[in-house]
C-alpha cells in the first residue's frame, strides 16, 4: 500500500515531467516569421539657449560629450559657441541619456557639467538662464 505523501510525490514528478512536454511545438507546425526590425529613430535636434542677466549670452562655449554605458567618454565631443541670441544647436543621433553637455564661458568664470536628461527644460543658475529644448525627430 503507498501512502498519501508518496502518492502526491509521484503526482508532482509525473506533472514536472509531463509539463515541458506540453509546451513543445507539434511536429509540422509552421515556423512563425521573424519580426522585421524596428524603424530606425531620426535625429533629434536639442535646442540651447543661455542668458546672463536676462539677456542672450553670446560666446558661450557648450560642449556635447557622447557616454558609453559605464558612463565614460564614448567618442569625440561636439562643439557650439552660442550665436548673438545666445542659441546653439545640436542633432541628436541617441538617447538624452547617453551624453553630457557642459557651459563654459572664460569671461565670467562660468563652469558647468551635467547629464543631458537632468539638463531639459528651463533653470537658472545665479544671473545664467539655460533653456534646453529636445525636438522630436
Amino acid at each position: 500500500m503507498v501512502g498519501p505523501w508518496t502518492a502526491m510525490a509521484i503526482l508532482l514528478l509525473l506533472f514536472l515531467f509531463a509539463w515541458p512536454l506540453s509546451l513543445a511545438q507539434t511536429p509540422g507546425a509552421p515556423i512563425p516569421k521573424p519580426r522585421p526590425p524596428e524603424e530606425p529613430l531620426g535625429v533629434s535636434t536639442l535646442q540651447v539657449e543661455v542668458l546672463f542677466e536676462g539677456k542672450p549670452a553670446s560666446g558661450i562655449l557648450v560642449v556635447l560629450q557622447p557616454l558609453a554605458p559605464n558612463r565614460l567618454p564614448a567618442g569625440p565631443p561636439v562643439l557650439r559657441l552660442t550665436d548673438g541670441e545666445g542659441r546653439a544647436s545640436f542633432s541628436l543621433l541617441a538617447s538624452p541619456d547617453r551624453f553630457l553637455i557642459s557651459f563654459q564661458d572664460r569671461e565670467k568664470g562660468l563652469r558647468l557639467q551635467v547629464p543631458l536628461t537632468f539638463a531639459l527644460g528651463i533653470w537658472s543658475l545665479g544671473p545664467y538662464r539655460f533653456s534646453l529644448n529636445l525636438s522630436p525627430p
